[in-house]
């Protein structure tokens, strides 16, 4: 029996075993913990293409953007109509709002991101006589601008004197019929906020003065972008 069991290779098959599992183990670890990152990252980005958004979490910035095609979706009081061609899809047309917000949208914002960039575009609707189109960020107005039919671009305009906010508002084409009643002009413009150390969620929405009936004077915005970065430059 002592000769049997000096000579048995059992053991020997049992600790390289043991071994091999533990080294097996060990790289599942290390696989795990370069890999998790990467996997959290993918799987918000599904979790949130799932949810109807698109969203872009690499390259140091996190994105979202609504072009109204399919719907108003996470945006409260939003309505969108595709009626009309030449705009296609857009959140609105919305009329008065005695200055106050009638549409918004709440941003979940990764942290790590000192600015947030909101860019849009603006459509001045049919017969806008000096009315002014607001915008908000966490319910504050931030911005006005005014458009007349009768005018080219803006015809008065104010940014909030806090410092966190940098606002621009470009014609993005001609005044001119472009949707909608073809009785009036129309102004299209593209838009950009700079909004400084945001916080972990960021409220936009959008009001206007316009007391007319939404037939005879209206508003609408489309592509909305809103990216997290730490360089406003690269957005």
């Amino acid at each position: 029996m002592l000769k049997t069991f000096i000579l048995s290779e059992s053991g020997a098959v049992t600790t390289d075993y043991v071994v091999l599992c533990s080294g097996v183990v060990g790289v599942g670890i290390a696989v795990l913990n370069s890999t998790s990152a990467g996997v959290e990252n993918l799987a918000a980005d599904i979790d949130a293409a799932l949810r109807g958004e698109i969203v872009n979490t690499t390259f140091a910035r996190q994105s979202y953007f609504d072009d109204f095609e399919n719907g108003a979706g996470f945006w409260f009081g939003g309505v969108t109509d595709d009626s009309d061609p030449a705009y296609g899809g857009l959140l609105g047309p919305y009329g008065g709002s005695g200055g106050a917000e009638i549409v918004t949208r709440t941003y979940d914002l990764m942290s790590g991101y000192d600015t947030a960039v909101i860019e849009f575009d603006l459509h001045a609707i049919d017969s806008w006589d000096n009315e002014e189109f607001i915008m908000f960020v966490d319910g504050n107005p931030i911005s006005s601008h005014s458009f007349s039919w009768q005018s080219d671009g803006v015809t008065d305009s104010w940014t909030t004197s806090d410092g966190n906010y940098s606002v621009t508002i470009e014609p993005s084409g001609d005044r001119g019929h472009i949707g909608y009643s073809s009785s009036w002009v129309d102004q299209s413009f593209s838009v950009r906020v700079e909004v400084t150390d945001p916080g972990p969620s960021m409220t936009v929405g959008f009001g206007s003065t316009l007391n007319q009936n939404v037939a005879d004077e209206s508003w609408g915005v489309d592509n909305v972008a809103v990216t997290s970065t730490n360089d406003p430059s690269e957005v």
